[in-house]
C-alpha cells in the first residue's frame, strides 16, 4: 500500500512540475504564417518563433512553444494551425 501510494504521488509530482514549467506566450496576431525559426542556445535550449503576414501586409514575428513550431507551417493560417 506504502509503495502504491508513493508510486501515485510521484506520479503526481512529475504531472505538475510539467505542466507548471511549461511556457505561455503571448499569442500572435492573426494571419499568414510567412516564416518559421528554431534557434538552440547553450545556455537556454530551444527557441521557437512564427512570423505571420496579416491581411494589411504587416509582417509580426513572435515565440511560440514547441507544439505551435510543430503544427504551423508556412502558409498555414495562424492561430487555426495550433489548434490540431
Amino acid at each position: 500500500m506504502r509503495k502504491a501510494l508513493a508510486a501515485l504521488a510521484a506520479t503526481i509530482g512529475a504531472v505538475l512540475a510539467l505542466t507548471a514549467c511549461s511556457p505561455d506566450y503571448a499569442p500572435g496576431l492573426a494571419g499568414s504564417v510567412s516564416d518559421r525559426s528554431a534557434t538552440y542556445r547553450k545556455a537556454d535550449g530551444w527557441h521557437y518563433r512564427l512570423t505571420v503576414t496579416t491581411n494589411d501586409g504587416r509582417r509580426h514575428g513572435f515565440r511560440v512553444t514547441r507544439d505551435e513550431y510543430k503544427h504551423c507551417f508556412c502558409g498555414s493560417a495562424y492561430p487555426t494551425c495550433t489548434h490540431r
